[in-house]
């Protein structure tokens, strides 16, 4: 009740900022001081943005359709699914943003913690509890975790961003040796775990996380989520915000000396038992209502293709999780709306958002399938939801043309190099089923230094810089390659300031480095993309 309370006054505190913003009474850098930690920013089409945190990306069917009426009723532009499981709105007139902050909150889609020098929302595997890679369902400590800070004040002062993330699998779908702090599924003796990195991240100065704890009991880790924060909170830089994130810190105190530091935090940490109840989902219940009706058969090479590039095994006996390509991550209101129509027919009440910028239907009767990829033909063909095809089907960040300090055009330049990749697998359709989610996920493009679209530990990623070629200030990407991170291996991408294309030449680049790689596929080695880029030299 304390904390509804404080929300509704910070809301007013956001009315009060921006209605003095549009009266020209304050500038955007005094209306930021007050909205950033809400996740709320400026665009450079003179609108906001709004980003509407969901714990692990998990969206109820009953909250789409919520934010459906909410983008109708508040002229908002679209819907953007980020890389860190949130709903972007994009486009937000100024006047909307406090109604919009505040019906959204009211049902159950806070802001708080959305951006600004805070704990932001954690991010968790889009399959925890469901994939048959899973260890064991970790939403709830996820989510315990998350209702703890939102309570904890410190964790909303700080002198930088820090995030939280939770993996449910050896693969790392979390990424969390790459976060502030990162908790990764594991069983000893029969108990559950985490394996716990600290001081990870990427963007300027980007390192992998060093190993906290080898086996931590679950249940810990909102005691040493909440040690960590106040140690960043006292210890962490505030002056300079370019050596302001924790693993400056760690860097600067030594790691040896940093864990005794956090030790002292940790063993004066106390966490109210009522934080400590994590209850498991019970998927049990949505598989037993899953729509079963049969009433298609398909037998074309397309669904034969979807179904190889779309689908994984639940744990469930004939469910499947089908992912959906949704082009750029946007949604209009509209297909939005489709979106909801489709759950409807399936019958599952919630999608989980990826970090690819895509969603899953987590579950979904193996008999509904051929009815499923129909619905998604006829009702999100223009996000491409089922069309195994590359054109828009890449991850990038949202780009300099609405993001305040981009560099440069990623989702335009994204645009270009995935209609040359579709021109490559016209040339080789034999290899689209097999390789498409390697290819739309290994490739990642940030328009500037800040990372957003994750190139750091992309097989294959790309960042906006200005160059200077032949005399002239030019357009280019700076190359990253071979990055990957699961529970055996955590490696940055390699790159070099010298390592770059430009922009007008990256489609060609991407083109020719694809093809020798299905080439060696063709003459009979069968590595991954991953690996590939982690043998190739530029």
């Amino acid at each position: 009740m304390i904390l509804q309370e404080n929300l509704k006054s910070e809301h007013l505190e956001i009315k009060k900022a921006l209605e003095k913003y549009t009266a020209g009474e304050i500038k955007i850098p005094d209306v930021k001081k007050v909205t950033a930690n809400y996740g709320i920013y400026n665009t450079r089409d003179g609108k906001f943005m709004t980003r509407i945190r969901q714990v692990g990306g998990e969206f109820s069917l009953s909250k789409i359709k919520k934010i459906v009426e909410i983008m109708e009723k508040n002229d908002v532009s679209f819907a953007h699914v980020s890389t860190r499981d949130s709903i972007q709105l994009q486009g937000v007139p100024a006047d909307n943003v406090y109604d919009i902050v505040r019906e959204c909150t009211e049902n159950g889609m806070p802001f708080k913690g959305g951006g600004g020098n805070a704990y932001r929302n954690p991010l968790v595997s889009p399959l925890s509890g469901i994939s048959k890679e899973n260890i064991f369902d970790v939403r709830p400590y996820a989510l315990q975790t998350d209702l703890f800070m939102q309570s904890f004040e410190k964790a909303f002062n700080l002198g930088r961003k820090f995030k939280i993330s939770f993996s449910s699998e050896a693969e790392d779908n979390g990424h969390t040796a790459v976060n502030d702090l990162g908790f990764l599924a594991k069983i000893k003796d029969r108990e559950k775990g985490f394996l716990v990195y600290a001081g990870g991240g990427m963007g300027r100065g980007p390192a992998i996380g060093k190993v906290l704890f080898d086996f931590l009991p679950a249940d810990e880790c909102i005691r040493v989520s909440a040690a960590l924060v106040e140690l960043f909170h006292d210890h962490g830089e505030r002056s300079n915000r370019s050596k302001a994130r924790l693993r400056f810190l760690v860097d600067k105190l030594g790691f040896e000396e940093f864990q005794k530091l956090f030790l002292e935090y940790y063993n004066k940490t106390i966490i109210p038992k009522e934080y400590k109840n994590y209850i498991e989902k019970n998927y049990k219940y949505v598989v037993n209502s899953l729509n079963e009706s049969s009433n298609e058969s398909i037998q074309t090479k397309s669904f034969e293709t979807w179904k190889k590039a779309a689908l994984k095994e639940s744990i469930f006996q004939d469910i499947f999780s089908v992912r959906l390509f949704i082009g750029g991550g946007n949604f209009s209101s509209e297909n939005l709306k489709n979106l909801a129509y489709v759950l409807e027919k399936v019958n599952c009440p919630f999608v989980r958002l990826t970090t690819e910028q895509d969603l899953y239907i987590p579950l979904v009767h193996k008999k509904f399938l051929p009815e499923l990829y129909i619905f998604l033909k006829e009702n999100l063909n223009k996000q491409g939801a089922a069309n195994i095809n590359f054109q828009d089907h890449t991850v990038t960040c949202i780009g300099a043309s609405l993001c305040g300090i981009g560099l440069l055009d990623s989702q335009v330049i994204g645009k270009s190099i995935s209609y040359k990749i579709e021109e490559l697998f016209d040339k080789y359709p034999e290899y689209r089923g097999d390789l498409y989610t390697q290819i739309i996920d290994g490739i990642r493009i940030s328009g500037c230094s800040s990372s957003c679209a994750v190139n750091q530990i992309a097989p294959l990623g790309f960042m906006g810089v200005k160059k200077m070629v032949n005399g002239v200030v030019t357009d280019c990407l700076q190359v990253f390659i071979g990055g990957k991170i699961d529970s055996e291996t955590q490696t940055l991408s390699k790159t070099h300031p010298d390592k770059f294309v430009t922009v007008e030449k990256a489609p060609e680049f991407v083109f020719s480095l694809l093809e020798a790689y299905i080439l060696q596929r063709k003459n009979g080695k069968t590595i991954s993309f991953e690996e590939y880029m982690q043998n190739y030299q530029y």
